[in-house]
């Protein structure tokens, strides 16, 4: 059961980053209402958000070096965004306890191994790349802070409104180092309780619906088969009770999509701004510098990447849950329920059966940002020729 295993998993993950228990089975993972859990995951937040709210103040109090006030704007924008996507996945964790129930649960008797072979390699490959391309992005941050310790300034990754550009007491870089520290740990929370966790669901939802549409042509196939060898009303009824069991199918996964959306709008939402926002000041940062080292540069780069292959990740994989809830239609009007033999009452109407799972398939299954910015390939294309011509306006103006 891949899904049980996947979701399970993740669950287990998000428990050692402090984000709760979001398992739906009891005494499977941990306890999140322990004192001793309830002091760890309040003390891991209190410090992500006193981080953050050192980050902002050194923005709008601090006196830095041009590099460093970029970096320090760039984090408290983007550390801002990470913890409201962390607070809405946590607020919402009794709905994903019932979610994760429901994604292992619907169609699971019909799941192809092959087909669950396939849908946990590419969540793995996700996560793995999405994990070294924020992680790379991270080390050049720090190798940079060494880079200018070596030079003889101060060693920093996160720039705080504390300690200022002139204190190299001990305590300053010892508050430095902890900050960085924090960084890798917030980046670690982000990952598992938020971003890759959102990119799963989306996958695993995808992999229903291909797994509803294999299950609608094999009872077409048994079917044919049955009535082709005479036996036409035991195939008639049988490709009914389907269709049926088929169209519930197709009822909890549309409820499914809606729950997704309510637990994991608000961070796809928040990741279309940052990706197109940020991306656009990191460019500038990267064009416009003079003196930009080939590690300044590479960090940069690696965020640059990470904001828009995760942003990649989401617009895809809505836009491939869209697509495939688009084939259900074709997929039960060539059933062969215009060979089945008409069933007298009190059985179920074929027909009747068909043009209602028909007419409910036809409705586009679209999943949206802010409740009205469709998430699709185009819309990631867009974001993207968007990002380059605010890019290039500024990228004109300051030339």
């Amino acid at each position: 059961m891949k899904n049980y295993v996947i979701l399970k998993t993740y669950c287990e993950k998000i428990f050692l980053v402090g984000s709760g228990n979001f398992w739906y089975e009891e005494n499977e993972i941990g306890n999140d209402n322990s004192w001793y859990y309830k002091i760890f995951r309040g003390t891991l937040f209190s410090l992500y958000g006193f981080m953050t709210i050192l980050e902002i103040m050194a923005v709008i109090f601090g006196n830095f070096p041009e590099d460093e006030k970029r970096d320090c704007v760039t984090f408290a924008v983007s550390h801002t965004i990470v913890m409201i996507k962390i607070f809405s996945v946590v607020s919402n964790k009794e709905l994903i306890r019932t979610m994760n129930r429901n994604m292992v649960n619907i169609c699971e008797p019909y799941e192809e191994p092959k087909l669950m072979a396939d849908k946990y390699r590419i969540v793995k490959l996700n996560v793995m790349a999405y994990f070294c391309v924020v992680y790379g992005s991270a080390v050049c941050f720090v190798l940079e802070g060494l880079r200018k310790l070596f030079d003889g300034s101060h060693f920093v990754t996160v720039v705080t409104y504390y300690p200022t550009f002139e204190d190299n007491s001990i305590c300053a870089t010892g508050f430095r180092i902890l900050t960085t520290v924090m960084l890798m740990l917030m980046m670690m929370t982000m990952i598992v309780s938020v971003d890759s966790f959102t990119m799963a669901y989306l996958i695993m939802l995808k992999y229903k619906f291909i797994t509803l549409r294999h299950y609608l042509e094999g009872i077409t196939e048994d079917f044919h088969k049955m009535n082709n060898s005479g036996n036409s009303r035991l195939a008639a009824e049988r490709l009914t009770n389907g269709l049926v069991e088929g169209i519930v199918m197709h009822k909890d996964l549309l409820r499914m999509a809606k729950d997704i959306d309510q637990a994991f709008g608000t961070v796809i939402a928040l990741q279309l701004c940052l990706s197109s926002g940020s991306a656009v000041s990191l460019l500038l940062q990267f064009a416009l510098s003079d003196q930009l080292t080939f590690v300044a540069g590479m960090k940069i780069i690696f965020f640059v990447v990470a904001l828009f292959f995760l942003l990649g990740l989401f617009l895809c994989n809505a836009g491939e849950i869209t697509y495939q809830a688009s084939l259900l239609a074709d997929t039960i009007f060539y059933c062969g329920w215009h060979a089945c033999v008409p069933q007298p009452p009190p059985l179920r109407n074929l027909r009747r059966l068909v043009l209602l799972a028909c007419a409910q398939a036809q409705r586009p299954l679209i999943m949206k940002a802010f409740k009205m910015i469709q998430l699709s390939y185009s819309t990631f294309l867009q974001v993207l020729r968007g990002t380059y011509s605010v890019f290039a306006l500024f990228y004109a103006q300051h030339k």
